[in-house]
């Protein structure tokens, strides 16, 4: 008796994860829920932007640091002491590849010349940037800058 009570228990079993198979369908791959693409921002062309801020450091208001890069992707500047260019193109998930710099070689003071080499720095290494409160911001392996919009 014992025995047949295991054996129709067993069965039971059995039946109850069968129809719980069958009751609750397995999520197919069309049915699962896809994850949004992020937000692609455009990079601003033809904008001028003047540094603010580099490393964390505030930029002296009376200091001309500044970043255009027009729609032909020539990107150019005056880093402080030297008129700069380069050509610069937007990457996907908002990276700025950045290269073959070019600059005048003009003295200036060691304080605008850190400042100078920080900027220019800090666009290099592929930085990744974004738009925050319409500030331009860079961050890279080679620094970090704020830059805001000027005429």
């Amino acid at each position: 008796m014992k025995r047949g009570v295991a054996i129709a228990l067993a069965g039971l079993l059995v039946a109850g994860a069968a129809y719980a198979k069958s009751a609750i369908p397995a999520p197919s791959s069309d049915d699962a829920p896809k994850p949004l693409p992020p937000l692609q921002k455009n990079f601003p062309l033809d904008q001028t932007f003047s540094l603010r801020d580099l490393n964390g450091k505030p930029v002296p208001a009376d200091l001309d640091v500044s970043f255009k890069l027009d729609g032909a992707y020539h990107a150019s500047g005056y880093s402080g002491c030297n008129s700069w260019s380069a050509t610069a193109y937007p990457q996907q998930a908002q990276h700025l590849l950045v290269g073959g710099f070019v600059t005048t070689k003009k003295t200036c003071e060691k304080a605008n010349l850190a400042i100078e080499q920080g900027f220019l720095r800090a666009l290099m290494g592929t930085p990744a940037w974004d738009l925050v409160n319409g500030d331009l911001v860079i961050k890279g392996p080679g620094g970090a800058m704020r830059l805001v919009r000027s005429l």
